[in-house]
């Protein structure tokens, strides 16, 4: 070998030992570098602390993926100031740490809300997305941006034709629970929420949408200029509708075998200031957890907020809760009194448990339905099955007494009896028997997944204290709104104090006494067609008005009947609503009428109220009952209206209630309560018709949770009545 030969070599290896050395001794030269954040890791500040961009406000996991939406910076303001060392104080809870305003601080193995966490077991790398879990969304998956004009894709036609206010005979309803409704705080689709996806301007289907394919659960997914949202994640839920299933969810809740974990959800301030007073909000940020303290991906579970405080006084206010689809919520608390006030977070179903009910309401039936047919040759009555639901009929092989009516858009078939002609039936009933084998179709497992929030512990972890101070001009009433029909919707429904609703809603005036609502009612017609949640309303006015008890308040009174007061001219009329009607005892079928025929046919005028309150019977029915119920009232609310712009139509809301057994929970969780609530926004919402919520008066009341609420409770709804006939 050569002497030039030796010394290139000799000299190749020399130079790679020198680089070696180089390495090993760290040169500052290098340092610059060594800071750019690898993906789907924490960048760093001084305090090895979470980046925020303060350009927009969003808080950003340092790899560009936010934990909270863009939406959400105007509530970052009124930050605690810096300590003396120019940071800010840390307080920790659960594993995770956070800052005084709080913003997450993360340690470098900490799974971000909007991440997937590792699967250490297995020896799975940490930036390794788990199968069927969603990769962090680079805008946070939250939905859509303000400015983003699209919408989701368009489901069935209404029942009602697209014109909303011509009736169109055997029309299917608008399957909510299937489609994406208009984001209420712009002009964004997220996924069933305040408003139905018929446009609101003309009623009309908007074009270049495709109909979602109804078997298979799926819809297109929302498209924008600037943010998507992820597959098996849902868009931000602003009042707490079930969620759409975007995809397939049954991958994404795999991971989570657990389902929610109260116990390891986790529950913070998020817009902390050092001093709050009478009239601020108060937001609580809520995290779901499984029991292995994973964040979930995936929203759709039913909270329940509650603020509160006891000395010197008793009151209380329902938190507003948004569900951005991805195990995040906020709620949303208007501060109402000062005081020390305390906030509670219940998990009342998981999203595992959400999705059982809504397994068992799309069964074709929940409870059977049983009508006598008069036989008079025979001088007997023979009983047959019936249903609501237009594909359970098939069942009946053709033989088939059809009592539906296409111009109110009600459907009623009976199985046609042997004998008996195919008049209508002389009554009908619930059949318990049958009604209570739906019971087998669920598993051990799913029904203790459904009882748990109401038999074990459901209160997240949360220790929420502020102390409120007083406010000058504390919330002015005359800032609100005067009452009446189509108010804009407010941060909250109110607050009790001292056993008083003081409604944010509008000026609503409180304790009315028998001679106010005398004057009030003078010369008026009143009339009220629902369930027993609303003859609660009856029986109070029947006494208001006469002084003496009502001879008709028995729990199985149907009406129809009428209370008058001559001297003042006023006529309280009370019916029960049309079936369905739960519970055994037979009913005789020509105590009913239905509401839509009611509101045709009376005379109206500027004295005449109609006042509905159906709900409570509806719960334990498929949605689409309940909405053809509320398709063909609103075509009469409209037909009525025009000839008689005068007469003033209320709905009474739905509210909570307590359960015993497994079945009652099925059948009337109250989470079905609150869908129904949120149906007649849609469906009536937009039509010169006030909806007398009184949801949140129900959720934070001091009293148990029962169908019929307390009497203290129901004279507080009267004076809600009261001001709006008679508004300020």
């Amino acid at each position: 070998m050569g002497a030039k030969t030796i010394l290139v070599r000799g000299l190749g290896i020399i130079l790679l030992l020198l680089a070696v050395l180089l390495i090993k001794s760290k040169p500052t030269i290098f340092d610059g570098n060594m800071n750019r954040m690898l993906p789907n890791q924490i960048g760093s500040s001084t305090g090895g602390r979470q980046v925020a961009n303060k350009d927009d406000n969003v808080i950003s996991s340092g790899g560009g993926e936010t934990s909270i939406p863009k939406e959400m910076d105007k509530m970052l303001g009124n930050e605690l100031p810096p300590s003396k060392d120019g940071r800010q104080d840390i307080s920790i809870e659960g594993n995770t740490a956070y800052s005084a305003d709080d913003k997450p601080i993360f340690a470098e193995d900490t799974v971000l809300p909007n991440q997937n966490p590792p699967r250490i077991d297995v020896g799975q790398e940490k930036d390794t997305v788990l199968p069927n879990q969603n990769t962090a969304n680079k805008d946070g998956g939250q939905g859509k941006n303000k400015d983003d004009n699209s919408v989701s894709s368009a489901n069935e036609k209404p029942i009602i034709s697209q014109e909303k206010d011509k009736a169109l005979p055997n029309q299917n309803t608008a399957n909510k629970d299937e489609r994406q409704g208009k984001n209420s705080n712009n002009n964004t689709a997220s996924s069933a929420n305040v408003r139905p996806i018929i446009s609101k301007e003309n009623d009309k289907v908007l074009p270049n949408k495709n109909t979602p394919n109804k078997n298979e659960g799926q819809e297109n997914a929302l498209k924008s200029n600037e943010q998507k949202v992820l597959a098996n994640q849902n868009p931000p839920q602003k009042d707490g509708r079930e969620s759409k299933d975007s995809g397939n969810n049954n991958a994404a809740t795999s991971a989570l075998p657990t389902g929610t974990s109260s116990e390891k959800t986790g529950a913070h301030i998020f817009n902390r200031k050092q001093i709050y007073k009478v009239g601020d909000e108060l937001l609580v940020r809520i995290i779901a957890r499984d029991a292995a303290s994973r964040p979930k991906t995936i929203g759709g579970d039913f909270f329940t907020t509650m603020l509160s405080s006891r000395s010197p006084v008793n009151a209380s206010t329902a938190g507003r809760i948004v569900d951005y689809g991805n195990g995040t919520y906020i709620a949303r608390f208007v501060l109402g009194w000062p005081g020390l006030v305390t906030a509670a977070v219940r998990l009342i179903h998981s999203s595992e448990a959400v999705n059982i009910l809504k397994k068992s309401r799309s069964h074709k039936i929940r409870r059977f339905f049983s009508c006598g047919f008069f036989d008079e040759k025979m001088n007997n009555t023979e009983w047959t099955s019936c249903t609501f639901n237009p594909i359970e009929k098939a069942n009946y092989s053709g033989n088939v007494c059809d009592f539906s009516r296409p111009d109110i858009n009600v459907t009623w078939y009976c199985h046609r009896p042997k004998s008996a002609p195919c008049d209508p039936p002389v009554e009908c009933r619930q059949d318990r028997n049958k009604s209570l084998r739906v019971d087998d179709l669920f598993t051990e497992e799913e029904k203790a997944s459904l009882l748990k929030g109401y038999t074990d512990r459901v209160e997240v972890s949360a220790n929420i204290s502020v102390i409120v101070q007083k406010n000058d001009k504390g919330i002015e009433p005359k800032s609100l709104p005067q009452c009446g029909p189509r108010l804009p919707e407010p941060a909250s429904e109110g607050y009790w104090y001292n056993g008083t609703w003081y409604s944010l809603r509008c000026r609503a005036q409180r304790g009315f006494d028998r001679e106010a609502a005398i004057r009030c009612l003078r010369n008026k017609n009143i009339y009220l067609q629902g369930d027993s949640t609303l003859r609660q309303w009856y029986s109070d006015l029947a006494k208001t008005i006469n002084t003496v008890d009502n001879p008709n308040e028995s729990p199985k009174f149907l009406g129809p009947t009428v209370t008058t007061n001559h001297s003042n001219n006023i006529n309280i009329h009370f019916r029960f609503h049309h079936f369905p009607v739960s519970g055994p005892p037979t009913r005789p079928m020509n105590v009913f009428s239905f509401a839509a025929d009611d509101i045709m046919n009376i005379v109206g005028g500027p004295n005449v109220v109609f006042v509905l309150g159906l709900w409570a019977h509806f719960c334990a029915e498929p949605v689409e009952t309940f909405r053809s119920r509320l398709y063909g009232i609103r075509h009469a609310i409209v037909y009525h209206h025009s000839k008689y712009p005068g007469t003033k139509f209320f709905v009474r809301s739905s509210n909570t209630r307590g359960f015993v057994t497994f079945s009652h929970l099925r059948d009337n969780s109250n989470w079905y309560a609150y869908q129904l609530l949120l149906e007649a926004r849609d469906i009536l919402g937009d039509l010169n018709v006030t909806i007398i919520d009184v949801w949140d008066m129900s959720l934070c009341q001091w009293h148990e949770h029962n169908v019929h609420p307390h009497h203290d409770v129901i004279l507080n709804h009267l004076d809600m009545f009261y001001s709006y006939i008679c508004p300020m």
